[in-house]
């Protein structure tokens, strides 16, 4: 016997997870509290930085300042740690 056909449009199980306080101290908009609803959020705005990197002006791909520029404008609105370099 084979196995189940998924739902490819299921969420997986940890979409209703709720996050971490440590996930929630960074964390910009106050009403996301489980994953689903920041992964709703994060693919967003990484939808709009990518219209952003792809609008057809010359950028240096491979400089510093626009991979945190990309990355700020990817995760941005949800987390305060956007586009800071690791410490």
């Amino acid at each position: 016997m084979g196995r189940p056909v998924s739902d490819i449009f299921a969420e997986p199980d940890e979409a209703a997870t709720p996050l971490t306080p440590e996930e929630m101290r960074d964390l910009i908009p106050a009403h996301i509290a489980y994953r689903r609803d920041l992964n709703a959020a994060e693919q967003e705005n990484i939808a709009r930085a990518q219209e952003w990197a792809m609008d057809g002006r010359r950028r240096d791909l491979l400089s510093e300042k626009f991979i945190g520029d990309l990355h700020r404008r990817m995760l941005g609105d949800g987390w305060r740690w956007a586009g800071s370099l690791r410490t």
